[in-house]
Formats: C-alpha cells, structure tokens, sequence
C-alpha cells in the first residue's frame, strides 16, 4: 500500500498509473460505477462498495446493470477480468486495504429542502473504521458549501481516531458528470479538487490527473461551491426559458425559434437553455437548495432562486393546462379521454426518474380523472410502468390516444418522427423534437 497524503500531484498520479494504489469508491451507482471503473482502467487498483449483494455479484461477474452508458459494459467486464476492479458490501474492508476513499453517495433533499445527511454519515462512519495515516479522504458528493468539514470530518476522526490534515488528506471534488454521459464527461470536464491542506488538494489532483486537467481551488469550500453554483446557474437559466416559454405561447410565438436566433453565434453573451415539461434528475432540482439554505443562515436574500425552482417546478401543471386545451381544440373534455406519456424519464435515452416531469403530470392529470393515462418507454418494462401508476402500451397503441405527451426524445421516437407528426395536431412536444408541431411548450395555436 501506499500512502498518498503528502506527495506532490505528479507523483500521485504515476503511482496510480503504475497500480500502486488501491481506491475504495463509495457508492457504485449510476455515477460512482462508472468512475470506479475508469480509475481501474488507468491503472488503480479500485474496490467498489455498495449494499445491494446481488448488484454486487451482478457487477462481480462483469455484467453491467447500467442503461444508456456507451462503451461501459465492454470497460466493466475488462476491469474485473484482470483483477483490476471488484464490487463488495464490506465497507469496512473495503477501506482497510486501500489508500484513497472516494465518497460518492446520494444526498438529498426532503419536502422542504432542507438537506438529508443520513445516507453519507453512514457511509463515512463505516469508511472511517478502516482509516490510516497517510491516507486520503476525498467527498465527491455534490454538497452544500461547508458540509465536508461540519459533517463528513467529524465522523472520520472519530472513526478513526486520527487528525485530518495531519494525520490523513481530506479533499473535496464534485463530480462533474450527468447520468449516461459520465465516461464522457470524466474525461472532458476539468476536475475541481479542494482540500483541507495544500497537501490534500495536492493528492486528490494528482488522483484525478488521470483523467486529464485539473483545477485546483485555494479551499474545500471554493471546491464544494463550484458545482453548485454551476448547477443553480443551469436551473435559473432553464427558468428564464420557461418564462419565455409561457409569455411566447399566448403571443403565437414559437420560443424555440427565439432561443435559436437569441443564441446564434453569441455564445460569449447568450446562451439561453431549452424549456421543457419540468427539471428533473438527481441534480438540478436539488442542489439550487444548498445556496437557498446556505443564503438564510447568512441572512442573504434568495428570492431569485426560489422563484427559479417555483417556475420549474410549475411546468409539469402547465403541460396539463396544454393537453387540457389540446383536448378541448378536439371538443373532448379529459374525463372522456386518454393520454399517453410518450418517454416517461427525465432526459432522453436514460433511465432515470428521479424528480422526472412524467411523475408529476401522472399526478396533476389523476385530478382530472382521464379514461385512461397511458405511458410507452422503451427503458422500461410494462411491469415498472404499471408500479409508477401508468397504463402500460407499446408505442402504437399509445399513439392511438386523445392526446400524447412527449416528454423525453427517446432515440426511439426521433427514428419513429414520422408517426409521431401523424398525429401533430394532438401531440403536446415538449423536447422540440418536431418543430411544426401544433402544439409545444413555448408555442400553441392562437385563435
């Protein structure tokens, strides 16, 4: 084993490339398996800890249980055929036979938005049993600023009874990636790394070299702001096109078409996001409320992002009000109608619901008491829809309904464009996928 706290970041990464040192990922899910992964096929050694045994043996056995991650599977099975990588739920053991522990769980937000803490303080209370000197924490969790010292500290000294920043590295590096996208985006993004200590910061960048540039932030703090701000960037701007949208579709304006010129080569001072049916998955809707939270305990006014994620969060109800009207252009009232969801997850080809548009329009439309709310997704079986409280159907029975909803622009429908502008004048598309569509998000007919 060796011990990387303390060593420059050029050294750090030639030993990992060399397959001196051994990493325990916490968290091998939809972001950490595929991280855990590529750092084995760099050259780490890479223990994966989760708490699903048969996901464990699944991965154990090079079998991806990943959807809609290109290239992962191949990667997978490679990784564990030579004895680079291996899954287990041993936490304890886990990090006891390595030199970097990267946390990568979930943390979420309840109702209110105030932050869930219980899935990561179990995480580091167990990594933390299993600590040495020399070692190096790093909490690549997405976290409010503040939270790597007042709550994930804590535990790994008292697990281990050892000083952070003395003892053992304890450094923070977002992750920067989206669900089907991480391979890619591990490599393309630059890594932000922040650490307790210069020599913290200095491991953790030297861990993530590589994968290409890193940036190094003078603090934890700084690093754990950089994601967050750039995430509630994402949400305000999504927010001011769903505005746009709404103003745009009484005025017969197709907001698409104004974001499109808005945006035409002026990058360097417009860059306008894209409206949709609502923000979903596990990021955006979420982590706006760091800085929501953080702002009130510095008694600082958040009234711009709180009318951001109210604005996000209308859009589900709007793409009812939408499918309400679509109906009534029809002379058919919901109550003697069916609809059908056309991509029930949150982004096109993932499978992910986490906050997805779908699951709220399902809710806000049962007021209305439809004949019938339908929903096809080629991500997901007839059994899963039926669990979320659909009416599961093939594409062409769904299409077949009163009124269809695109929701997410499955490679699947944009192959099928021809059905679906068949039945244009009773399609609400919310991704733009057809843009002589009749009825959109941010364009109606005006009469």
């Amino acid at each position: 084993m060796v011990k990387v706290y303390g060593k420059t970041a050029k050294e750090v990464t030639s030993l990992l490339r060399k397959g001196e040192v051994t990493i325990d990922l916490v968290g091998i899910g939809n972001m950490g398996l595929p991280v855990a992964v590529s750092f084995a096929k760099e050259g780490a050694k890479v223990v994966g800890v989760r708490r699903d045994s048969i996901l464990v043996d699944q991965i154990n056995q090079g079998e991806s249980p990943l959807i809609g991650e290109p290239k992962f599977t191949d990667l997978l099975r490679d990784v564990v055929k030579v004895g680079k990588f291996k899954a287990t739920i041993d936490g304890v053991a886990a990090a006891k036979e390595s030199d970097v522990i990267v946390i990568l769980v979930p943390l979420l937000v309840d109702e209110r938005g105030q932050e869930d803490y219980s899935i990561i303080r179990n995480a580091a209370e167990v990594a933390s049993k299993g600590v040495e000197k020399g070692d190096l924490v790093i909490t690549s969790t997405t976290m409010p600023p503040g939270a790597t010292e007042r709550v994930v500290q804590p535990i790994f000294e008292t697990g281990s009874g050892l000083i952070a920043g003395t003892d053992f590295g304890l450094a923070h590096s977002p992750e920067r990636l989206m669900v089907g996208r991480v391979l890619r985006n591990l490599y393309k993004f630059p890594k932000v790394v922040g650490g307790i200590d210069k020599s913290s910061a200095e491991a953790a960048a030297g861990i993530y070299g590589v994968f290409g540039k890193v940036v190094q932030t003078s603090s934890l703090l700084t690093a754990e702001l950089v994601k967050v701000a750039e995430a509630t960037f994402r949400d305000v701007n999504i927010s001011y096109a769903n505005f746009l949208a709404k103003l745009c579709e009484p005025l017969g304006v197709d907001v698409w078409e104004v974001i499109n010129a808005a945006n035409k080569d002026t990058s360097e001072h417009c860059m306008i996001h894209r409206p949709s049916a609502g923000v979903g998955g596990h990021c955006i809707p979420v982590y706006p409320w760091f800085l929501i939270n953080k702002a009130k305990e510095m008694d600082q006014d958040a009234a711009l992002l709180r009318q951001t994620r109210y604005i996000n969060d209308s859009m589900p109800v709007h793409t009812v009000e939408l499918v309400i009207k679509c109906l009534n252009s029809h002379s058919k009232a919901v109550k003697e109608s069916q609809v059908s969801l056309l991509g029930i997850s949150f982004r096109a080809d993932v499978k992910e619901t986490r906050f997805a548009a779908s699951l709220q329009i399902l809710k806000s439309l049962q007021q209305y008491q439809p004949k019938a709310i339908q929903a096809y997704d080629p991500y997901f079986s007839a059994k899963e829809l039926q669990e979320l409280g659909f009416t599961p159907l093939s594409f062409e029975e769904a299409l077949k309904a009163d009124c269809c909803i695109l929701i997410a622009s499955h490679q699947e429908f944009v192959k099928a464009k021809t059905k679906l502008e068949a039945i244009k004048d009773r399609l609400i598309d919310t991704t733009n996928l057809l843009p002589e569509a009749s009825w959109k998000v941010g364009r109606i007919p005006v009469h």
